[in-house]
């Protein structure tokens, strides 16, 4: 599997919570919560966001909630979310669907809506196609890459059953 993601930036500032990403009563029907997905902080974010695009944010992304409003931005087709900072149970959630998620200090002052940007997943290092400047990102674990790569948890777990006998 190809680690490197490329897409079209989406930019939001800090403090953006996981109601704004799928609000109360959609979290049964992706469909229904792509409606209104971040549309408080952009209202063409639903509308117009293209498979491969990538989420770049501030600090505490996806607080106040274990609802898991990462599958919306799945359904959506954002490939990658980087973030200055995220809150940790959207990150366990997002990343165990399949979503990968790079904290990165220093990446909102580098990223503008618009811009390609280019992610190694692997390795952490994000690159601002549009300007050429480049930022390295916390690389993320080996478990978390692997069940990226098997598409998230329920993968992941399918993939390595063998290897845990007490799995059902």
């Amino acid at each position: 599997m190809e680690t490197v993601v490329k897409g079209k930036a989406w930019t939001f500032g800090d403090n953006i919570n996981a109601e704004s990403i799928m609000r109360t009563g959609t979290d049964w029907d992706a469909a229904l919560a792509a409606e209104t997905c971040l549309k408080f902080y952009d209202p063409d974010f639903a509308k117009n966001v293209q498979k491969g695009d990538v989420i770049v944010a501030g600090r505490n992304f996806g607080n106040s909630s274990s609802r898991p409003a990462g599958q919306v931005l799945q359904y959506l087709g954002v490939s990658c979310i980087i973030c200055e900072s995220c809150a940790r149970i959207f990150f366990r959630n997002t990343w165990n669907i399949g979503v990968p998620i790079l904290e990165c200090e220093g990446i909102t002052d580098m990223i503008s809506k618009g811009d390609e940007i280019q992610a190694d997943i692997l390795t952490g290092k994000v690159v601002n196609l549009t300007t050429g400047k480049e930022i390295q990102s916390d690389k993320p674990i080996e478990l978390l890459v692997q069940r990226w790569q098997h598409g998230g948890m329920v993968g992941w777990i399918n993939a390595h059953r063998e290897d845990y006998p007490g799995l059902i």
